[in-house]
């Protein structure tokens, strides 16, 4: 056993020698051209950063924009859904009810969508509505609410 421990003692390499490096600093000329371009190219980076830092503020100031007006829309069709339900059972058999509904369901629908707060109308027509309104039994809150809405000019 002890000539084939011999064997592979002679088969072994000498360890490697030990190198010690050091960097040197890029002896090259510097153009004036490489340093506008790396200079460019940090800006741009810069730039391309804070654009979409903006994106994305922007696209959250949207999200929730529309989540305000989906709420409120939501909350608006909810508050008159009683009274045009009542109007829309009772159309089909008074014909007095039929005009008021005609006059008031697109103000209702352009409140609740969000097109305008408030609707002018004559006091006459004014009168007229809340007169036939008052023969319906409905919640009085929507009816205070319809008088925010519909405003004697």
């Amino acid at each position: 056993m002890d000539s084939s421990f011999n064997d592979y003692q002679g088969n072994i390499r000498p360890p490697d020698n030990i190198k010690r490096e050091i960097l040197i600093q890029d002896t090259l000329p510097i153009d004036e051209n490489d340093i506008q371009l790396k200079e460019a190219l940090y800006l741009s980076l810069q730039e391309n950063s804070i654009q979409e830092n903006i994106n994305k503020l922007n696209n959250l100031y949207e999200e929730k924009i529309k989540n305000e007006y989906i709420n409120e829309l939501i909350k608006r069709k909810e508050l008159f859904y009683t009274l045009l339900f009542e109007f829309n059972k009772l159309i089909k058999y008074d014909k007095e009810i039929k005009e008021i509904y005609e006059i008031i369901e697109p103000v209702i629908d352009a409140y609740c969508n969000q097109y305008i707060e408030y609707y002018e109308i004559d006091e006459i027509t004014y009168d007229k509505i809340f007169k036939v309104i008052r023969t319906i039994r409905t919640n009085k809150n929507i009816i205070e609410s319809l008088k925010n809405i519909l405003i004697k000019y």
